[in-house]
Order: C-alpha cells, then sequence, then structure tokens
C-alpha cells in the first residue's frame, strides 16, 4: 500500500469504529461504556491523524474529502443517539445538531455543484468538534454520578456544546458569503 492512501485508510477505519462504539455503548450497560468512551476518543485522534497526514504531505484526495467527513458525521450521529436512547441527552439537542449537520452538507453539496470545490473546515469547526467529543465524553462518564450531580451538569454540558455548533455553523456561513463577495 502506498502511504498517501493512509488518510484514507484511517477514515475507513474510523467509519468501521461507528458500529463498534454502538456495541460498546449497549453492551452491558454501564459496565462497558469506559470501553464505548474509549473507542470515540481514538476515532476523534484518528481523526486529527488523517487531516494532519493528508494536508501536511500532500496526500489530500477526492475520496478522503468525502470519507473523512463521512466518518466524523457518523460517529457524531451514532453518538447522539445512543445518548438520548439512554436518556442522557435530550431530544432538542439530538434534533438541533442532526439539523445543523443535514444543513452543513446540503450546503456543501450545494457549493460543490456550484464552484465544484469541497467546502474545508474552519478553527471553530474543529474547536466545535473538539468541545463536542469531550462533552459527548463527559455526557457519558457523567452516568457513574450522583443523580443531583447528573441534573446539575447535564443541561451546562449540552449547551456549551449547541453553542459552538452554532458558532461553528455561523462561521461555515460567513465563510461562504465572504466568498461570494470576492467573486
Amino acid at each position: 500500500m502506498q502511504k498517501k492512501y493512509i488518510p484514507n485508510v484511517l477514515s475507513v477505519i474510523r467509519l468501521c469504529m461507528v458500529p463498534l462504539f454502538i456495541s460498546l455503548f449497549f453492551l452491558d450497560y454501564p459496565n462497558h461504556v469506559g470501553h464505548a468512551v474509549l473507542v470515540f476518543f481514538t476515532a476523534g485522534a484518528t481523526d486529527v491523524l488523517d487531516g494532519w497526514l493528508a494536508r501536511r504531505n500532500g496526500w489530500v484526495s477526492n475520496v478522503g474529502k468525502i470519507l473523512d467527513p463521512l466518518a466524523d458525521k457518523m460517529m457524531q450521529c451514532a453518538a447522539l443517539i445512543c445518548l438520548y436512547i439512554k436518556a442522557i441527552i435530550p431530544l432538542w439537542l439530538l434534533v438541533a445538531y442532526v439539523s445543523k449537520e443535514l444543513l452543513i452538507g446540503v450546503g456543501a453539496l450545494f457549493v460543490f455543484k456550484k464552484q465544484s470545490v469541497v467546502v474545508k473546515s474552519s478553527f471553530w469547526g474543529k474547536f466545535a468538534v473538539c468541545v463536542f467529543y469531550a462533552s459527548i465524553a463527559a455526557l457519558i462518564l457523567l452516568q457513574r454520578a450522583t443523580e443531583e450531580i447528573k441534573i446539575a451538569w447535564t443541561g451546562t454540558i449540552c449547551a456549551v456544546m449547541l453553542c459552538f455548533a452554532v458558532v461553528a455553523l455561523m462561521q461555515y456561513f460567513r465563510e461562504y458569503i465572504r466568498s461570494k463577495k470576492t467573486k
């Protein structure tokens, strides 16, 4: 295998981690939830690694431009759905996040069709993903805490996570509008 394919292989591995995360999350819940968090963080680490390798070495490919965000969105949506099923997060957070991801996905397809470019992630997008991963892990691990602590922290964590997601979404729209004005 040529080295230039390593980022794509990492994205495929990350896609395969989605069902593994789901299985571990529900397997003998909550006893294996720590393993699910480990898979979740490993997926996040491979996301960082594949992006860094692709940009650093010029291994960016059209396949990778599709695989990478697909793997990210699949893991994020899987985590949110799992947390909703276990009543860890409220429905409004699940709906807001899925709506945001659909909006970004449709927007990216629109931009791609009009301009034949793939929208790159911004600093705020990457930062929001980091906040997302930390928040999901915190929400999962928080389930071992007392009911009072869960109630006190869950709403705050969900609100912070959603705020950063909205900031990232607004940044993408701002960049799109800015790119239209420069043409």
